[in-house]
């Protein structure tokens, strides 16, 4: 075995190839950074102090990419080995101290947004829980192992250990049981253990967990909903093919038999049928098994539904930062046409501006417009108009029929097209208030509009996501 290299040179630095460093900084999307004589790693996972093994896994021609093996050294910025949890897949950050994971997020949008003169960058504002945040949670049930032997030409499995629980990184067909999910509320990790526990004492209901290989199998994964202001729940099962309510029975009653906290209830169980080979469900089957498919949730004085799919922001009391900090970015919207592009389900526009004159939102997806007019009726938002398609398609005719004093754009992580972005820019407006949850796009955006007359004056970070890389930004854009 040879020699692992530490501080190797340039010449010495190949592929797949171990080597021992210091992560010198962690920027965007949870990578750290070790330079080699001027030449950039890409370390993922890497924290910030961290002296580590890693193996190089990618080389390119400016930089490359590695991922961990050892670490050797902690970071001044990880908290102790007694205070820490079970390893969650996708949260790089759970071992740092949570007032230095605000920092470092802090640093990189200001390492982002650094050639902006002028751009007022201030601290991050936090979320106001960083355990059991989420209001959904997405497992996938499978096996902890599985390992196939070729007899007679033919492929024969051997799956051991059923489980709920996530791919671990870096695996797209095992899946690990973790006891401790200390994102999901103490009633979904309740609920989640019942259901393995259930799932390995039947034998899964004689029908087995999806085998990725082969494309075959019956369970595939859960999707838990939770209202954090009634402690409502809606349990989602994902499966292959449908099944009569009789075989579901014995799994019904195991769930709702299940002693939860005071204040939390199981209020619905759904049956949705995904036939795709990949996770991405596409077009479900759903059907009701128990109770109710949708729930509501509160975010301020506004009540919004939610159906088995719909867009809704995770981090529901962290929703509430978010929209407050964008309602005090846009000031006063009495009597003013608010237009809402990107407006999912419609929850910035009712929420930030209920008192404007008109508020027109512009979203894709025709089941969130849907979604967004049943929430307008719930509230009793009567000047709220909500269109579907894209935006880039629809604005010039809505641009056409009105003039709009305030603009909210929150698009997905790609950013905006072009197209919608011009039609934007060239609004009589002086203000515009953009929420992304890519910093990285956003500031490509900003730099479109720069050439229209457009200057970034704010980036205001929201930590909705505490554990991850993630960040939800609210910039101000104004035209001078």
């Amino acid at each position: 075995m040879s020699e692992v290299i530490e501080n190797p040179t340039l010449e010495e630095f190949v592929k797949n190839k171990t080597y021992i460093g210091t992560i010198e900084k962690t920027v965007f999307g949870g990578k750290g950074i070790i330079t080699i004589e001027g030449f950039t790693v890409l370390i993922k996972n890497g924290i910030e102090g961290q002296k580590v093994e890693y193996l190089v896994t990618k080389k390119k021609k400016k930089y490359a990419e590695g991922r961990v093996e050892k670490v050797l050294e902690h970071s001044a910025l990880e908290i102790p080995e007694t205070e820490r949890r079970n390893p969650l897949p996708g949260c790089p950050y759970q071992n740092i101290a949570y007032e230095h994971q605000l920092q470092l997020k802090h640093e990189q949008l200001s390492e982002i947004f650094r050639k902006y003169d002028g751009v007022r960058i201030p601290k991050c504002k936090s979320s106001p829980d960083i355990f059991g945040y989420r209001n959904k949670m997405e497992f996938s049930i499978g096996y902890e192992k599985m390992t196939r032997q070729i007899i007679d030409g033919k492929k024969i499995w051997h799956d051991e250990g059923v489980a709920v629980g996530f791919h671990p990184t870096g695996s797209w067909s095992e899946v690990v049981s973790i006891d401790d999910v200390f994102l999901a509320s103490e009633a979904v990790n309740i609920l989640r253990r019942a259901i393995e526990r259930f799932l390995q004492k039947t034998d899964c209901l004689q029908k087995t967990p999806w085998n990725p290989f082969i494309s075959k199998g019956f369970w595939r994964g859960l999707i838990f909903r939770e209202s954090k202001c009634t402690g409502d729940i809606i349990i989602n099962c994902i499966v292959s093919s449908h099944q009569e309510i009789s075989f579901w029975k014995s799994f019904i009653s195991h769930i709702i038999e299940c002693s939860l906290l005071v204040g939390s209830q199981v209020i619905g169980i759904l049956e949705t049928v995904h036939e795709g080979k990949s996770d991405g469900i596409q077009n479900p089957k759903i059907t009701p098994l128990y109770g109710a498919s949708r729930m509501r949730e509160t975010l301020g004085n506004l009540q919004f539904e939610i159906s088995p799919f719909a867009f809704f922001q995770t981090n529901t009391k962290g929703a509430e930062v978010l929209y407050d900090t964008v309602k005090e970015k846009i000031g006063e919207t009495a009597g003013k046409n608010v237009l809402d592009l990107f407006c999912g389900a419609g929850t910035i526009g009712m929420y930030c501006a209920s008192d404007a004159n008109m508020i027109v939102g512009i979203e894709l997806v025709e089941e969130a417009v849907q979604q967004a007019k049943q929430n307008a009726k719930i509230n009793d938002i009567t000047n709220a108009e909500f269109i579907a398609g894209k935006v880039e398609m629809v604005l010039p005719d809505v641009l056409d029929q009105d003039d709009f004093e305030t603009v909210i754009i929150d698009p997905p992580r790609v950013g905006m097209h072009p197209k919608a972005l011009q039609y934007v820019a060239e609004l009589p407006i002086k203000k515009l208030v953009y929420v992304s949850c890519n910093p990285t796009t956003l500031e490509r955006d900003v730099q479109m509009l720069k050439e229209y007359g457009w200057n970034l004056k704010e980036v205001q970070g929201v930590d909705m996501f505490p554990h991850t890389p993630h960040i939800e930004v609210v910039a101000v854009i104004e035209k001078w």
